[in-house]
């Protein structure tokens, strides 16, 4: 059994919906009247177009495969907390209008010259064939110490870019890693709750000052 799910705690609710864009039997639709993005699910197919991580940027369209899937997702699109402002770091990395996007998107064209870099990366892998990368995540701009901006956030899709995966050893998803230069000071294996936030970041911030 599979459902797609919409989070509306965390959704603009935009009428340029990326779901309604791509969604080929029109199941995705913007209601007027309550403003709000809709799913016919009589109409829906579970294509799963709509569920591409480059249709909705902050993961507000979530898919389950089944039935306990679809209960622990609801279950977490009802516990969501997060405000309007989470909404424009996870989808660009900055506050409105002040600063430039944080986040960037390893491929195999430019990992070598990223790796290379001389600065500290925080690289978050994820796959989309996981449960836990299809939760909603900590922000990744809260990891890093206010006093050291020096520090770049990048992301990378291992189920698109498997050789690059196996490279950087990464066998758990998602797994955070961070980096100077092409060398590997940190890992987080596993989904990163709020409760364990304050402890990674207190590593890295741990690891930048004796590197520093």
């Amino acid at each position: 059994m599979q459902k797609v799910i919409i989070n509306h705690n965390f959704c603009d609710e935009a009428p340029e919906c990326g779901g309604i864009q791509v969604c080929p039997s029109g199941a995705f639709r913007y209601n007027l009247k309550n403003k709000k993005v809709e799913i016919d699910e009589e109409k829906c197919t579970k294509c799963l177009h709509c569920t591409l991580p480059d249709v909705c940027p902050v993961g507000c369209i979530l898919f389950a495969r089944s039935s306990s899937e679809i209960k622990e997702l609801e279950e977490v699109a009802k516990k969501d907390t997060r405000k309007t402002k989470w909404l424009w770091h996870e989808r660009y990395g900055c506050e409105p209008g002040k600063t430039k996007p944080l986040a960037f998107i390893i491929n195999e064209k430019n990992f070598e010259k990223i790796i290379k870099k001389e600065n500290f990366k925080l690289i978050d892998s994820w796959n989309i064939d996981y449960l836990d990368c299809r939760k909603h995540s900590q922000l990744l701009a809260d990891l890093i110490p206010k006093d050291n901006g020096d520090i770049g956030i990048y992301k990378i899709a291992t189920h698109k870019f498997p050789q690059l995966t196996k490279k950087l050893g990464v066998k758990v998803f998602p797994t955070l890693l961070l980096y100077y230069m092409d060398n590997e000071i940190l890992r987080h294996e596993g989904f990163l709750n709020e409760e364990e936030m304050n402890t990674l970041k207190d590593a890295i911030k741990s690891k930048i000052k004796k590197m520093s």
